[in-house]
């Protein structure tokens, strides 16, 4: 019988101290990942773990790149928490994707990526039913 040791992943959680964010980081740091906090105010992090202080209204290019460097994974929670932050999931995470699409490997190669909203529903697989439905969480 094989035993499968979970693998060490470096990952990035955008909202991190947000409704679903701060149970994303809380699971994230309990199963042994490495992990890069973006949050606008780092006083409401409860666990330590690396952080970038950002607001996702107005993402900074130089900020996304240290948030994504080296990331195996990025998590978006980003989640409005008023109307006055109408529009933070979609120029979040459009600001979040295009860094990606900027990353290179070490090689030099172009390196691209998924974000995994965490909000999202998650999709049926061809021919399931909604309650089959793939999901990234285990």
């Amino acid at each position: 019988m094989t035993v499968h040791t979970p693998q060490e992943l470096k990952l990035t959680i955008f909202g991190a101290t947000g409704r679903v964010g701060r149970h994303v980081l809380e699971q994230a740091v309990a199963a042994g990942h490495d992990v890069t906090a973006v949050v606008r105010n780092p006083g409401r992090l409860t666990t330590p773990v690396r952080t970038v202080v950002m607001d996702m209204r107005a993402p900074e290019p130089v900020a996304l790149k240290s948030a994504l460097d080296g990331a195996d994974a990025v998590l978006s929670c980003l989640d409005p928490q008023g109307r006055a932050e109408h529009g933070i999931v979609s120029t979040g995470t459009r600001a979040v994707v295009e860094a990606m699409g900027r990353r290179t490997s070490p090689g030099g190669h172009q390196r691209g990526g998924r974000v995994h909203d965490a909000h999202a529903r998650p999709a049926a697989s061809p021919g399931a039913s909604p309650a089959q439905g793939s999901s990234c969480s285990s």
